[in-house]
């Protein structure tokens, strides 16, 4: 069974706007991990700092270490969400293109 060029565009369209759905999917999870992770570490601190393993001054510098580590993770996390939905936005566009080119 033969494909007609217009279903063959429309299956490629598909299935590159699931993989990329998914890789947002798979950026947001990182993200929620990231996020989980960091909660995780300052509340270690806050329990180390209450139990006075460590001192104040070191927990507050490394709170702010971690701060400045998550804003760089969430940097790094805002770009490649850029990115997705820019592929997912071409995606669209070359489809559209492309199907005004066999009709």
């Amino acid at each position: 069974l033969e494909m007609h060029p217009e279903e063959h565009l429309i299956l490629a369209y598909k299935t590159k706007r699931a993989n990329l759905e998914n890789e947002e999917d798979q950026i947001q999870k990182f993200q929620r991990k990231g996020d989980l992770e960091i909660e995780q570490l300052v509340y270690e601190l806050d329990t180390r700092l209450r139990n006075q393993e460590l001192d104040g001054q070191t927990v507050s510098l490394l709170r702010q270490e971690l701060y400045k580590a998550q804003e760089s993770y969430n940097e790094i996390i805002r770009k490649e969400k850029h990115k997705c939905r820019q592929k997912l936005e071409d995606n669209e566009l070359d489809y559209r293109k492309n199907l005004s080119q066999l009709n």
